[in-house]
Formats: structure tokens, sequence, C-alpha cells
């Protein structure tokens, strides 16, 4: 029989689940919170959550090795699903000496890219055979659901052995025409480096890898993509320049010539987006799309990033698309406001002229 615990715990979760809240939060001293279309929204029915009351979470969440872990290491990342089938990716923290707890909820099923309200261009990533996808956006951007529609889409429409490379596994796949292996760094493998370099000496087509932020991994990205391989990775980065940039100031000067030349000849696109608050409620994707023209990889190769952000600005055909003119698109058509739009302009002066054509 649960404890009274265990059914208040079970409550704010469901509760998040009908709110559609994409976090929940959970900090001694104030309610359970959660955020629902970009906004905070106390629980302010729920009791205030005391330090036992976190212990009593851990508990619930956690098992013995992981609970192990989180002690030794003061902090620690994993998923968990509920009976309901309710799926969580939790942080668990310390802060002033107390646990805490972030946790973002993962839709019970895998959008398509049309149903994300991504542009039509990325729809062709899902045929690449080979290189590296850079999927991309601030935190709560939308970029991990990004990242498992186009997964998903490999999945139904072709014949691969597809790895992912995850800390932790979010979305769970299942098998359609494609045959996907999920591993988890932490506990079915030491580390990225080591999942990747794994890959690339077998029988695998597709690698995802759920995040890359060291130079290490950026460097067995890289490997993998020239390997004949197709890798779809996600950053946190907010504009294309600002990725590419990310990557190679990540190496030491004198290896950075090599690493341009394996970005350029490897990158097959960067998709950057986040999610901006809709007129009538709600939020909506926004993404900047490069695609590597001849010109945009001769400008990766050269490290001439300062043309870059141009030739993405200007651009008018190859499906590259700029953040600023995807803006501009849905201030037209009324879908979001002006001030929303300039709050995330990388040329403001720019953005207003492209709403008045």
């Amino acid at each position: 029989m649960a404890s009274n615990v265990d059914l208040t715990i079970s409550r704010i979760l469901s509760t998040g689940a009908e709110y559609k809240a994409s976090d929940l939060h959970m900090t001694v001293g104030n309610p359970p919170i959660l955020r629902v279309d970009g906004k905070l929204l106390p629980l302010a029915d729920e009791q205030i959550i005391t330090p036992d009351f976190m212990s009593d979470f851990t508990d619930f969440v956690l098992s013995a090795e992981q609970k192990k872990i989180l002690n030794e290491n003061k902090e620690i990342v994993t998923a968990f699903t509920m009976p309901n089938k309710i799926r969580l990716k939790i942080n668990i923290f310390f802060q002033k000496g107390v646990l805490a707890a972030s946790l973002r909820f993962i839709p019970a099923t895998i959008k398509n890219i049309k149903e994300l309200g991504l542009p039509p261009i990325v729809e062709n990533f899902t045929q690449l055979t080979k290189g590296l996808l850079i999927i991309t956006g601030p935190f709560s951007s939308g970029r991990t659901a990004t990242v498992a529609a186009l997964i998903n889409a490999i999945n139904k429409t072709r014949a691969c052995h597809i790895m992912t490379i995850e800390k932790p596994i979010e979305n769970i796949f299942v098998n359609n025409k494609s045959i996907i292996e999920q591993r988890e760094v932490g506990r079915d493998t030491k580390s990225f480096e080591q999942a990747l370099s794994t890959a690339s000496r077998e029988d695998v087509d597709v690698i995802m890898v759920s995040e890359m932020q060291e130079r290490t991994v950026f460097q067995s990205v890289l490997n993998a993509a020239e390997s004949s391989r197709l890798v779809i990775s996600s950053m946190n980065t907010d504009t294309v320049l600002k990725t590419i940039e990310k990557i190679i100031n990540s190496f030491p000067p004198e290896e950075e010539e090599k690493v341009r030349i394996q970005l350029s000849e490897t990158l097959e696109g960067i998709v950057c987006q986040r999610l901006l608050p809709r007129v009538g409620g709600g939020r909506i994707v926004v993404a900047e799309v490069m695609i590597p023209t001849p010109p945009i990889r001769t400008v990766i190769k050269e490290g001439a990033f300062y043309q870059l952000q141009n030739i993405i600005q200007t651009a008018r055909e190859e499906g590259t698309i700029s953040l600023d003119r995807a803006m501009a698109e849905l201030v037209r058509t009324g879908e979001i406001l002006m001030d929303d739009a300039l709050a995330h302009a990388t040329d403001r002066a720019n953005l207003k002229i492209m709403t008045r054509r």
C-alpha cells in the first residue's frame, strides 16, 4: 500500500502532466512550481516542500545505487517512469546544503517534424546517410523533441541500424523499419567518447549523441561523422554562428585548422531553434536553419566566421533561413508579437525591415 508521501508525489507529478507542463521545480521552502507555456506556476494547494519531503522524494525515484551516486557527486541526472506511464528526466542536486530537484516531463508520444512546427526543409535531413547534423537551442527550446522526431522518422522510413548515446535515456524508441539500440552513459557505457569509439567500429548507420559539450566529445563526433555514418547531436547554443565557434574554440590553436577542415567536410546542417510565446496562448517553434553550401563550407574551412552571419541573413536558396527571417514571417502572419521577436533578434533593425516586406 502506498504511503501518504508516495501519494503526494504521484499527485504532484500527475498534476504537472495534466497541466502539460514542461518542467517541475522542487525547492525547500517553496511549493512545487510548474513551468507551463514558458511561465512559472506555483501549485498553491500543495504543502511547502521540506527537507524530509525531498529525502522521501529521492527514495521514491532513485535506486540504492543512484542514491549512493547522489551522495558522492552531490547531484544526479536520471530518467524515471511512473506506473501511469508519466516519464520524466530528473536532476536532483544540493543547494544551500539541502536537496532540490528539477524535473522535465517527457512527452508520452514522439511528435513528428510537422507536428513540432519545424520548417519543411528539416524533413530532408532524415534522408541523410552520412555526415553531421546538429540541433541546437537554449534550454527549454525543444531541441530534444526535434532530435527524437528525426530518429523516429528514420526509424519509420528506412532500414538502418541506429545507436543512441544518451545521458540519460529520455524517449524510448520501438523498432520499426530500423533496429535501435539505446545506450546510457554511466550505466551502459562509461562515456560518450567510449560509446562513439565502439559505434564507429560496428555496423551502425546512424548515431545519435544526446549532447556535445566537451572538446573530446566534439572530436569523437567529428571522427564518427568522417567514417560514413550519419551523426545527429544537440548543443546548448542559440545561433548557428555560436554553434560553430563553440566547437572550433574548444580546441587548442594548433588543432583548430584540422578541426575546421573536418567540420567543413562533414557538416550537413544546423537547426538552431527556440520556443516563443504564440499569440492566443501556447508557444511556437522558431528555427534558424543552415545548409552548408560550398561558400559556407569555405568560410568554415578558412575560419572567416565574420562572413557567416551575413551569408545566412541574405540566403535565398538551399533551404537556409536566418532566425530573423523566420521570426519576421511569423510577425507578418500574426503568430508572434513584434516585441517577442525583437527580444531574440540577431539584427533588430533588419528584422523591422523584413516585417514590412
